[in-house]
């Protein structure tokens, strides 16, 4: 093969493991990573099924990959942006946050991170890591305190994987109506808050963070990150920093 030739051929190599991430994506986001079989990726592809084990051994490889193009290098744009805050709640709060706000922004990627939300593969190299990270930093300085904390990570997962699945107006008419047969000032605390801001609260409050101040951690300005990247919608060799991202997400875009 020609030196000239070598460079075109490794573009059609890139431009067919694409189309699997893609397909395999998109499946997965909607029926979830057990009801996707490998035939599926490669039919959405438009590949051979042999080809398949050409880019990657099995399911399970093709899916880690997604975790970590799709999920951990959206945590680690969120990580660089609020790696500043010393306090692991205030650290916890924003990236909660930013999550749902990119949840909101790619329904896509919100859903796929719905269906991953309690794997290994999420919790090891996804955004679970860094979401980790701050719950265990949290508990060895005491700014959290659990008695039972692998039930306190899958309350917090719960909580999340609701607010990634209904939508928005679904879940305000829900919370409206729980809130009116609520009083005192906590009720009417949460009220004045949006669902992404109440839903970081709910993550402290499970944490052992005392009302008040997880409504006051909550309402701080979010510090600016420049946008999330559209995933796929990129040239062959792209990394997800090279593609264009989404409209800036700053603390001015956090809307109920």
């Amino acid at each position: 093969m020609t030196a000239a030739k070598r460079p075109r051929l490794e573009k059609r190599k890139q431009a067919t493991r694409l189309r699997l991430m893609e397909s395999a994506y998109a499946l997965m986001a909607t029926k979830g990573f057990p009801d996707v079989s490998i035939q599926e990726i490669t039919s959405a592809a438009d590949v051979g099924f042999g080809t398949f084990y050409t880019y990657f051994a099995s399911k399970e490889s093709i899916y880690d990959a997604l975790v970590e193009e799709v999920l951990e290098s959206s945590g680690s744009v969120v990580d660089a942006a609020t790696r500043h805050l010393t306090d692991p709640a205030e650290r916890l709060s924003a990236g909660i946050q930013y999550t749902l706000l990119q949840a909101r922004s790619d329904v896509l990627w919100g859903k796929f991170l719905s269906t991953s939300l309690m794997t290994p593969a999420s919790a090891a190299r996804g955004l679970g890591k860094f979401f980790l990270r701050d719950v265990l930093e949290g508990l060895a300085s005491r700014r959290f305190e659990v008695e039972d904390v692998p039930m306190s990570v899958v309350a917090i997962a719960g909580t999340l994987d609701a607010m990634l699945r209904m939508k928005s107006d679904e879940l305000a008419t829900v919370l409206g109506n729980l809130g009116l047969q609520q009083g005192g000032d906590a009720a009417k605390g949460h009220g004045e808050l949006d669902l992404t801001k109440r839903s970081a609260a709910l993550v402290l409050r499970i944490l052992g963070v005392p009302a008040k101040e997880s409504l006051q951690l909550a309402s701080k300005p979010l510090p600016p990150i420049p946008g999330f990247a559209r995933f796929f919608d990129r040239e062959p060799g792209q990394t997800p920093s090279d593609a264009s991202p989404s409209p800036t997400l700053a603390p001015s875009d956090n809307k109920a």
